[in-house]
């Protein structure tokens, strides 16, 4: 957990977090005397970059992804989490300017001008072999940020310079943004060291050989959509589905159209010329031959607190409440009061908000209050807190908030999260829940069971293994996971099944399968891909992607549907609305106010 190594150890650089999008820190470290050896060049430079990386939330869109996928929401709660309606309205896809993900691209864009004056201060030290091998790693550094900023925004301003500035630059066309990220990736990926990053060391937290394929794997994949441009009315027509029974089925015609559009995009890696669905393939086997990534014999050893060790974690962000203090509240914002409020959690406060959709719950196999669990996919209990889990855990019986209620769990009612039971809002679905009270709660009144379900609705966040050693929850020892093979493995299926290479596609969903106990699969589509990777990947931020690619996120699903119960502040769904625009984010209103050259995604 204390990982105090000279790769990322930021120590003397300051965390430099009021920085303004366009600010120059050359006065405040550029000093000639802070330039007298490599060690000193690179704290000042290089480690300064990857320090001003900030809120982990923000800087890789997770939230961005979650918000407006089908696998995480925030319930109003009876005035909690309503939020004068922005959680419910972007679940709903009623995403408006204002509520675009401004920090996200604030934080990234101050990063990005900090990146262009370090480069441009290593320009003067080029005599230096170790200046010129720091150009090339925060330049994939920085194309790294702009993959992030393509894929949430589409077009936007394309910074790269530390005389140019933000605020007074026109936005490129998303394709340009991509071609800029593989061009700078392709161009730097040999001279950066070949190490894996996640692992203690000179390289750890660091832009390396892996973490770069990794990220021009991403980009191949997904390169179809980024050649549209977002500003153009319905330019997203071909990414959208029609199936509108709230079963998210996978049309097998339309992923094949899809992958025409795949296949028809280009992209030179290392010398070779190929289609973006071979780039994916190829990428992922260098993670795999070259470079030694592989499944973890756990799953769960990817999350621990001391997850540093582990063989296919790609890239992390190093995180603990000493050296590297990277906000970092997912548990926090899932759980319910009383679980990180008892001692035996620290008494850290906790704030009942963010849980898994009914969608995901039913994906895992859970179907009834209170199941046998063994008759799930095993995955579901590693990513969340289901039913009784925080008393088997704990041995403790903390109260729902509302009731006291004696015969629930022989002597009172503890905590327990109710998966089925989560809802946009609970306010306006009170009549249905009391409705729909089953047997097992007949002790109670109606009444009773509506406050109940109000506080306990929702699978909660369980992924990562709680730290009970940090002295602050905010911070944990365990590091973020931002890229991990299983991911790249499933990408790599994926790719495969759309050329084809239905054997190649099947056997990678089943070493999935097998890596927690689950029976092989004797058949593969993109409907059991699309599955797979949501069961084995939830709450990463990584399916908004994976419903574009698969011509799904406009369609509706069992939580969200026309008529669903909203809050008076939120707005209703409309699938008229769902029209493909809320595939990227809106530029930030007070990014449009500030500059004028800024062009708005269409539909906004």
């Amino acid at each position: 957990m204390n990982k105090y190594i000279f790769g990322s150890l930021l120590l003397g650089v300051g965390m430099l977090t009021s920085c303004s999008l366009d600010e120059n820190p050359k006065s405040a470290f550029f000093e000639k005397d802070a330039m007298q050896s490599e060690t000193l060049i690179y704290l000042n430079t290089v480690a300064a970059v990857y320090n001003k990386m900030g809120n982990t939330q923000e800087t890789t869109g997770s939230d961005a992804s979650n918000f407006v996928s089908d696998e995480y929401f925030v319930p109003g709660r009876l005035g909690d989490w309503v939020d004068g309606g922005v959680p419910q309205n972007k679940f709903t896809h009623n995403i408006v300017p204002s509520h675009g993900s401004q920090g996200n691209w604030s934080d990234i864009y101050s990063t990005i001008a900090m990146a262009n004056s370090a480069i441009a201060k290593l320009e003067s030290y080029s005599e230096m072999e170790a200046a010129k091998n720091y150009i090339y790693e925060l330049r994939a550094y920085r194309a790294m940020l702009y993959y992030n900023l393509c894929d949430v925004y589409g077009n936007c301003p394309l910074v790269t310079s530390a005389e140019q500035s933000v605020a007074d630059t026109k936005s490129s066309p998303r394709k340009d943004i991509f071609d800029f990220a593989v061009k700078e990736l392709t161009e730097c990926v040999s001279h950066l060291a070949p190490d894996q990053s996640q692992k203690s060391g000179t390289y750890f937290g660091r832009m390396t050989q892996p973490v770069a394929y990794m990220v021009l794997a991403k980009l191949a994949l997904n390169a179809s959509i980024y050649q549209l441009d977002v500003t153009q009315a319905n330019w997203s027509k071909d990414y959208l589905g029609s199936d509108m029974t709230g079963r998210e089925q996978i049309d097998e015609a339309q992923g094949q159209n899809i992958t025409n559009l795949m296949k028809a995009v280009t992209m030179t890696i290392d010398g070779q010329t190929m289609n973006s669905l071979e780039a994916t393939i190829y990428c992922v086997n260098k993670l795999e031959k070259d470079y030694g990534y592989k499944l973890s014999p756990s799953y769960t050893e990817n999350f621990a607190v001391t997850n540093e060790n582990s063989v296919e974690n790609i890239w992390t962000i190093p995180n603990d409440a000493v050296t590297y203090k990277r906000s970092w509240d997912h548990h926090r914002r899932s759980w319910h009061y009383n679980h990180a409020g008892h001692p035996t959690y620290k008494g850290f406060s906790s704030w009942n908000g963010p849980c898994a959709t009914k969608h995901l719950v039913e994906l895992y196999g859970y179907t009834e209050d209170r199941q046998d669990l063994s008759t799930c996919d095993p995955r579901f209990e590693y990513n969340f807190y289901i039913d009784r889990d925080y008393v088997n855990e704990t041995g403790v019986r903390v109260t729902d908030g509302f009731n006291n209620k004696p015969g629930v769990l022989d002597t009172e009612l503890a905590l327990e999260y109710m998966p089925l039971w989560s809802c946009v809002d609970m306010s306006n679905s009170e009549a249905a829940i009391k409705a729909k009270k089953p047997a097992l709660y007949s002790s109670f009144t109606d009444d009773e069971f509506f406050q109940h379900v109000v506080k306990s609705a929702g699978a909660r966040f369980r992924k990562y293994a709680f730290d009970f050693t940090t002295s602050d929850a905010s911070y944990p020892g365990n590091d973020l996971v931002v890229f991990r093979f299983a991911d790249a493995k499933l990408m790599r299926a994926e790719a495969e099944y759309r050329l084809g290479k239905t054997g190649e596609a099947l056997q990678e969903v089943n070493d999935t399968r097998a890596r927690v106990g689950l029976p092989a699969l004797t058949e593969v589509s993109l409907q059991v891909i699309g599955d797979e990777r949501q069961k084995e990947l939830a709450w990463e931020g990584t399916r908004r992607q994976d419903m574009i690619r698969y011509a799904i996120m406009n369609e509706p699903t069992i939580d969200r549907y026309e008529g669903v119960p909203v809050n008076v502040s939120a707005s209703p769904y409309k699938q008229s609305n769902m029209d493909g625009h809320t595939y990227v984010w809106p530029v930030p209103a007070d990014q449009i106010a500030t500059n004028s050259n800024l062009s708005q995604a269409w539909g906004y």
